[in-house]
């Protein structure tokens, strides 16, 4: 496939006109979750000295989103234990303000940034003594600082709307709103909290895991057992109740209307038709099964999904004039996961069911050859390619921490990238390139240049953190960036790749946010 390096320019997602105008308003970067730009990125590798990289210490962090006000770049990182603004300014990366998430003030009283930084030297120090069980056993002090499996669902997808306001999920079923006034200077503040506790009957269990902004300017948030839909003041509009199913991954919207949750159970298309949320497809939605495996074997896997559903949110590829509209997950085929695309809309004259799959809402499933297990990070699309990464760790330990801590260093890593293709006259998926040099340890989601014709993927060499560029059309790697030395501050883990205007990589992970100045020239202005 062509890219805009060869004057193909490929058709995205249309903007949505709720969102911040920025680079990164939304968690996977837009409405459709592309995880794919049209500006540049650096083309260039370098061995990165300290003074590259500007770093905000935080216990742990997903993805920073960004507005831009008055020629000023701001990041807002929704992390673990609360909401840090930083001005990220031409070359700047300084915090502005914390803000910790309202009724649990306990969590930014644990991870205080010098205890965080005791427990990084104990692992930076057990990392190099290639000390398995030291790593290991670090877990346990990371989770008396917060850093469990139900926190790390705090703030882990956000967004900025079109005034500048942040919303982020915590706490399980808790929405904060906070905004500076569009003041580049001025802290955030909390506007509004609601606890939607009422809403879900399995509250006990339940967490706020997705945000999405629908194109009518409404919030979807995905819980476990439920998707809410509530306006930007958080007032409760709808309620769509999934009993006895999980939903471990963010959401996607089209502008159609449709919003698109994948359970550990089915994959639905979601409607609001003005008084009800629905998937009945007298109302526009459909569902459909596809293949799972069980909670103990995907926990077993050293999944971070522990349901034995897709780990993946959910894709949209297919904008404007393309013949063909889809969405796309990784499955949890026990067997090994398969990338599968469902039809977003009405499913195509005389289409038939194709063998092997549970539904003829499926156009195609096609087994990944990197992955054993489902797969984490999402799937980055850009026209009809589509990248995914192997994230089945070979000795997995059934914990979050002893997994991101060991593979790579003193167990196997997870490694390689693969990518496929739609083919809209077979209808069907075609294996494109496949590359072993990834390192996915950290299950960072990649990102797609498009004019640079560049994939950005987190990866190590050695057990040493560094950032790479594979080529889009060949899957040859084009350049490195290595991080200054072998501490564990570098790691990414469980992050998306963001590219700031000017180029610069911005990335959260654990222990510290990061930008790192590798840009492509453009002095911070839009290209």
């Amino acid at each position: 496939m062509a890219t805009v390096r060869d004057r193909y320019v490929p058709r995205m997602p249309p903007r949505n006109p709720w969102l911040a105008d920025s680079v990164y308003p939304i968690s996977h970067h837009d409405p459709a979750a592309t995880e794919a730009v049209m500006h540049a990125g650096p083309t260039t590798g370098k061995a990165l000295s300290i003074a590259d990289i500007g770093r905000v210490p935080a216990l742990f962090t997903s993805n920073p989103t960004v507005k831009t006000v008055g020629g000023r770049t701001i990041v807002i990182a929704a992390g673990l234990d609360g909401i840090r603004k930083i001005d990220a300014t031409d070359e700047a990366f300084e915090l502005v303000s914390y803000t910790p998430y309202p009724g649990f003030e306990s969590l930014a009283a644990s991870a205080t940034p010098s205890r965080v930084q005791a427990v990084l030297e104990e692992t930076n120090a057990a990392r190099r003594a290639n000390d398995d069980g030291k790593l290991i056993a670090l877990g346990k002090k990371a989770a008396e600082l917060g850093l469990t499996h139900r926190n790390m669902a705090n703030g882990g997808y956000n967004l900025i709307d079109r005034d500048g306001c942040h919303f982020a999920p915590y706490g399980g079923l808790r929405i904060v709103k906070t905004s500076d006034q569009n003041d580049p200077s001025k802290p955030l503040r909390v506007v509004a909290v609601k606890d939607f506790d009422s809403a879900v009957p399995a509250s006990k269990t339940s967490r706020i895991v997705g945000l999405g902004m629908t194109y009518d300017g409404n919030i979807a948030a995905a819980a476990d057992g439920a998707l809410l839909l509530v306006d930007r003041d958080l007032a409760l509009k709808g309620t769509l109740l999934l009993p006895g199913e999980q939903i471990e991954n963010g959401i996607c919207t089209d502008d159609n209307g449709g919003i698109y949750v994948v359970t550990s159970k089915r994959m639905l298309k979601v409607v609001w038709t003005g008084s009800k949320l629905s998937y009945d497809e007298a109302d526009g939605g459909w569902q459909a099964e596809y293949n799972t495996m069980s909670s103990e074997q995907a926990i077993a896997s050293g999944a971070l999904t522990r349901s034995g559903g897709s780990g993946t949110t959910p894709t949209l590829l297919g904008f404007g004039d393309d013949p063909d509209k889809l969405v796309v997950i990784a499955d949890a085929d026990p067997r090994g996961t398969n990338l599968v695309a469902f039809w977003r809309d009405k499913i195509p004259e005389g289409f038939r069911r194709k063998p092997g799959t549970k539904s003829a809402r499926i156009a195609d499933q096609i087994r990944i050859d990197i992955s054993r297990s489902t797969i984490e990070p999402s799937p980055a699309v850009l026209g009809n390619g589509i990248v995914v990464l192997n994230t089945s760790y070979p000795k997995p330990v059934p914990d979050i921490w002893a997994n991101a801590m060991t593979a790579g260093v003193t167990r196997p890593a997870p490694t390689g990238a693969q990518k496929l293709v739609w083919n809209a006259q077979a209808k069907a998926f075609e294996k494109a390139w496949l590359s072993n040099e990834v390192d996915n340890t950290d299950l960072m989601v990649p990102l797609i240049s498009a004019k640079s014709g560049l994939v950005y993927a987190a990866t190590k060499q050695r057990g040493n953190y560094e950032y790479i560029g594979i080529d889009w059309d060949t899957g040859e790697t084009k350049a490195r960036w290595q991080f200054p030395d072998d501490s564990r501050v570098w790691n990414c883990y469980g992050g998306i790749t963001t590219l700031l205007e000017n180029g610069d990589l911005l990335l959260g992970g654990l222990f510290a946010i990061k930008r790192v100045r590798i840009g492509n020239g453009n002095g911070g202005k839009r290209p």
